[in-house]
C-alpha cells in the first residue's frame, strides 16, 4: 500500500492549481462589501531603483471602504483575496 506524502505535487496536480487560478471566481477580487478596491501589504524587491511588481512578501489585503482584511493569494499575475482575518485596526502612535 502506497501512502502518498501530503507535500508531493505531482504534474497533473501543479496544472489543475494553474486552471483554478486563471478561472478565478469573481469574488476573489471583490471584498464583501462589494468594494473592488484594496490596499496591499507587501514588501517588494527593487533593483536599480525600480520596483519588481512580484511581491517578496505579502501581509495583508485590506478594504478601505469597510476595513476588512483578507489573506492575499498571487494568482497568475493578479492579487486575490483569500481567508477573511478580521478588520483593519490603526496602531496608536504615542
Amino acid at each position: 500500500m502506497s501512502r502518498k506524502w501530503d507535500g508531493e505535487r505531482t504534474l497533473a496536480d501543479a496544472e489543475q492549481d494553474a486552471l483554478e487560478e486563471q478561472a478565478a471566481p469573481a469574488g476573489a477580487t471583490r471584498c464583501a462589501c462589494g468594494s473592488e478596491r484594496f490596499v496591499l501589504e507587501a514588501y517588494l524587491e527593487v533593483d536599480q531603483g525600480l520596483p519588481n511588481p512580484e511581491p517578496i512578501e505579502m501581509e495583508a489585503l485590506t478594504c478601505p471602504e469597510c476595513g476588512r482584511e483578507y489573506e492575499p493569494i498571487l494568482a497568475g499575475g493578479k492579487i486575490l483575496r483569500g481567508e477573511f482575518r478580521g478588520f483593519f485596526e490603526e496602531e496608536d502612535e504615542a
